[in-house]
């Protein structure tokens, strides 16, 4: 895929310290954006980060920012934008993923799960729908190919990103004509791997990799313009069988 040209604009990522967050600030800067992060964990990878921007010379901003208290979200795309003069574009990349038996199961663990995988994501994208519609952007959320089809050991997990689903379609209509909202869903990828025998089951016999997942949000981001509410797999084929 050819680097979309994205000088001029201005793009926030949450969760973006660490992983596929951190594979998304450093190609959405390298393709020359300015770009807003926030984290929960991962000081020197935050700092790091946001060093390797500035390197770019690109603008940069970010803070700690816990995706399972109530404003943080807000609070963070607020001051992003008040410090880079705007936002055309929102990756809402913050998640958390727990393998857990359906015994295990309780109220603590389906709230974070439900805090920080769906309701982070909607009340970033409403704190940021004001930018956005003043400069026409875009917002990806980073879903799941277990938000498709069902994990067993992930009740927690697979439903709320199942949510993230919908909630993505919602916004999309919500949010038209001024703003598309889509989503990606990325199988098991490479950091951090899945279990022995796992490639035998996916079609293209291997797991992905960040740069692939990143690809896909940068192209709903900037080409995908008659693009909105869709989910696009990022899975080698494994939702297939």
């Amino acid at each position: 895929m050819v680097p979309p040209q994205l000088e001029g604009k201005i793009a926030a990522v949450t969760g973006g310290a660490r992983g596929l967050g951190r594979a998304l600030v450093e190609a959405l800067a390298s393709a020359g954006a300015d770009v807003a992060f926030c984290w929960h964990e991962g000081t020197e990878e935050a700092r790091s980060a946001e060093s390797a921007l500035r390197a770019r010379g690109r603008r940069a901003f970010q803070r700690r920012a816990d995706a399972r208290e109530r404003g943080a979200m807000e609070a963070f795309v607020g001051e992003a934008a008040a410090a880079l003069g705007g936002l055309d574009f929102l990756v809402n990349n913050a998640g958390v993923f727990r393998e857990t038996p359906v015994g295990a199961i309780d109220d603590d663990l389906l709230d974070e799960a439900f805090e920080v995988n769906v309701k982070a994501a909607i009340r970033a994208t409403q704190a940021a729908a004001p930018h956005l519609r003043a400069r026409r952007g875009a917002v990806v959320n980073v879903a799941s190919l277990g938000g498709l089809r069902p994990w067993p050991r992930h009740v927690a997990y697979c439903s709320s990103k199942a949510a993230l689903v919908m909630a993505t379609r919602c916004l999309a209509l919500a949010l038209a004509p001024d703003v598309r909202v889509n989503a990606v869903a990325p199988g098991v990828l490479d950091p951090p791997g899945g279990p022995a025998g796992l490639q035998d089951r996916i079609p293209q016999r291997r797991l992905g990799t960040h740069a692939e997942a990143v690809e896909a949000v940068l192209f709903l981001l900037t080409s995908a313009r008659y693009t909105t509410g869709e989910v696009l797999r990022v899975d080698g084929g494994r939702a297939l069988n």
